[in-house]
């Protein structure tokens, strides 16, 4: 951060001194705080006690499931958990990672992740309201977000059928989709929750940040691929 001097932040250019610009400011503190990621960083204290053993299953089960046509796949079975998170990139060394404590941390371990709440909240906003908080590990607890979700059942009648076809209001593979790419590329340092605001109509996901690489419009129709993510260690 700046020092400020006389209420006012400052620079040099040649040898006069004159207020620190706005655009230089958040040129300076983008080179200092996006570098960094957040989520690979290692919390000391914190040991594989803090896992929650059916996040980590979970993840064995995902992992052995990825790898099932890998030159390792017969070895798998008999690696203990720390080995099976290290191979996934989720600890590094078998030391604890803030990945590891979103992911597949207890819920009373969230301490370590303050002052970020670490938390999804699914909030009802239609002809009732309602609201809940979900915390990690969040590999489990998008699921139970999907399941407050009122996926309605509709029958519709296809033209020259005699027998209605039903289907879900929302896809839900889009729906774990959206939620699973508010948590990798949420900002963590902005200390905010991830929400799922549920409308009559339609769902909307927030996360906080702005957005990473180039323009949401550079991906509508899918021909770019990110160069970089915000949280490349969790994504």
């Amino acid at each position: 951060m700046p020092v400020y001097a006389h209420d006012k932040a400052w620079q040099r250019i040649g040898d006069s001194l004159v207020p620190l610009r706005s655009e230089r400011l958040e040129t300076i503190l983008a080179e200092s705080i996006e570098k960094i990621d957040w989520t690979a960083e290692i919390i000391v204290d914190a040991t594989l006690d803090d896992l929650d053993p059916t996040a980590i299953n979970k993840a064995r089960e995902k992992f052995i499931e990825k790898n099932r046509n890998s030159s390792f796949a017969a070895e798998i079975a008999g690696w203990d958990d720390l080995t099976i998170l290290n191979k996934a990139k989720i600890t590094i060394k078998g030391k604890i990672t803030r990945a590891a404590l979103l992911l597949l941390g207890k819920n009373e371990a969230s301490h370590f992740l303050l002052p970020n709440p670490a938390q999804l909240t699914w909030k009802l906003e239609a002809e009732e309201s309602a609201y809940e908080h979900f915390s990690p590990p969040f590999l489990l607890s998008t699921t139970e977000v999907l399941r407050c979700i009122r996926n309605l059942k509709y029958k519709i009648f296809p033209d020259n059928y005699l027998l209605a076809a039903e289907v879900s209001k929302y896809d839900t593979r889009v729906i774990l989709e959206a939620l699973h790419n508010c948590i990798a590329h949420q900002d963590y340092t902005a200390t905010a929750r991830i929400i799922v605001i549920e409308k009559v109509d339609r769902l909307i996901f927030e996360n906080a940040g702005n957005f990473y690489d180039g323009k949401p419009e550079d991906y509508f129709s899918g021909d770019r691929t990110p160069q970089q993510y915000r949280n490349p260690w969790l994504a």
